[in-house]
């Protein structure tokens, strides 16, 4: 697969539950970032479980591409979310964000750092985390009335 497959790929699987998949696309030492929450997460082990608790409290999540960029091994993808945060809180303890019940869209924009091999290095994550997943109803510029 070429990088911009690669990415094409990553994202599809990013959509689907199924964390054990998610996490054999990133290198054996492969880290995901997402300084949203603050989170740096290395290893497939620890990719794994950020996967996992993302679709245990967002069960309905959905991304779809509005396009993919690439420059060498490298591929930035921006996607619309849409999802609800209604399962499981994020996190743990006394610290951990409570389900809102809400629905959100956003946009996020995701930088993927590929191996030679085409496995993920690197995976940084932007989005504002107003929206997502807490579901604050900041409109789009083409959708004035926001998400209810």
């Amino acid at each position: 697969m070429n990088v911009e497959q690669v990415a094409r790929h990553w994202l599809d699987q990013l959509q689907k539950p199924n964390s054990d998949a998610f996490a054999r696309l990133f290198t054996q030492n492969g880290r995901y970032i997402d300084p949203a929450f603050g989170l740096a997460r290395q290893g497939r082990d620890f990719v794994r479980l950020h996967h996992k608790k993302w679709h245990a409290a967002v069960p309905d999540f959905r991304a779809n591409v509005e396009r993919v960029l690439v420059d060498g091994q490298t591929a930035v993808i921006q996607y619309e979310a849409t999802g609800t945060f209604d399962g499981e809180p994020l996190g743990a303890g006394e610290n951990a964000i409570q389900p809102t019940h809400k629905r959100f869209k956003a946009r996020v924009v995701i930088v993927l750092d590929l191996d030679d091999d085409g496995q993920v290095k690197t995976c940084t994550e932007y989005y504002d985390r107003s929206i997502m997943p807490d579901g604050a109803t900041t409109p789009y510029a083409d959708d004035p009335r926001g998400l209810q």
